[in-house]
């Protein structure tokens, strides 16, 4: 197999991949969730004693009694870990862009759970939680404008409208791009949901009509479609940044490229490249869907990284490029 020449990202993530393996379906940095605890396993022993039994018999007018032994048993009682699920985050990753835009651009992160009917609950959570340590000194870093003191008030979903309260520290602090960005963090994580498609904000009760000191006009529910300025040109959303996947590898999301055309390669570890090929959007003239699915295979759980781009109809270099360390499962 030939080396990939353009590997633009190993991250921090290379310590977690050389470390212990985290387990099936989880992110590659581990923590405990939404500020609780993590999902635990608790084995309790115990110990049953038996009274010996006895027998008699008589034979003639000879009776004989025969007491059997004490028997323990020790059983051992397994909890299972509670069953989880995969969610997303969106945050802000440096690049993937070009010199007139380059970015930083929202990035779906991946966040392990445990399973619960208040999902959007806990994926605002994680967001307002921010990025791991690991993932903010990674190159390219993630960062995340929500500050970290919001507080989550309540969310409420009807008729593809999700109405989420916050408190008044997410306004607080930071310029216009700063605002913009975690309007849209905010956005994005929430619809993820199929029942989701846009968001009203409220803010310690009151609905929203000009966010912060820097005037953003609210007049209406934020859709996805009010973020493009944050998107890049080529956004994949699945898989999340740090996902499992599944061989084949199917990948999905949105991308304003030339001539509808988008290209992909997956590489191992070490950089060389696994698969590669070429994908193409539904519409050739702006934004449009893609949905494309590459041929693997894997024994085992491996680290992968699968970069998605497009090459500049000025000179031909790549550009906008986004790569997704993830996980290949078997």
């Amino acid at each position: 197999m030939k080396r990939l020449a353009i590997l633009v990202v190993i991250l921090g993530l290379a310590a977690a991949a050389c470390a212990e393996p985290v387990g099936e379906g989880q992110p590659i940095t581990t923590r405990p969730v939404g500020g609780g605890d993590g999902a635990t396993t608790t084995t309790t022993a115990g110990t049953t004693t038996t009274s010996p039994a006895s027998t008699t018999t008589t034979t003639g007018e000879v009776t004989t009694t025969t007491v059997a032994p004490y028997t323990t048993t020790t059983t051992v009682a397994t909890t299972p870990p509670p069953e989880t699920m995969g969610v997303k985050v969106y945050f802000m990753l440096e690049g993937g862009g070009t010199d007139y835009r380059p970015g930083p651009f929202l990035v779906p992160v991946y966040r392990e759970i445990p399973r619960t009917q208040a999902v959007a609950t806990a994926a605002v959570r994680l967001l307002i939680e921010g990025p791991t340590a690991d993932e903010m000194a990674s190159v390219p870093a993630l960062h995340s404008a929500v500050p970290a003191d919001t507080m989550l008030l309540g969310i409420s979903i009807e008729r593809g409208l999700a109405t989420v309260d916050l408190s008044r520290e997410f306004e607080s602090g930071g310029g216009t791009f700063s605002m913009a960005a975690r309007l849209a963090q905010m956005v994005f994580t929430v619809t993820q949901f199929p029942t989701v498609q846009q968001v009203q904000f409220y803010l310690d009760g009151e609905p929203v009509e000009i966010f912060s000191s820097e005037g953003i006009i609210m007049d209406h529910p934020g859709g996805r479609d009010d973020y493009r300025d944050l998107t890049p040109l080529v956004f994949v959303d699945d898989p999340a940044y740090g996902a499992p996947a599944t061989c084949p590898l199917r990948v999905s999301g949105v991308a304003a490229v030339f001539e509808a055309v988008l290209n992909w390669t997956l590489a191992d570890w070490d950089g060389r490249v696994v698969a590669e090929g070429n994908a193409m959007t539904d519409n050739g003239t702006g934004w449009g869907n893609f949905e494309f699915t590459i041929p693997c295979s894997v024994d085992e759980k491996e680290f992968a990284s699968l970069i998605v781009f497009d090459y500049s109809a000025q000179d031909g270099s790549m550009e906008n490029i986004r790569e997704h360390p993830i996980w290949l499962m078997p």
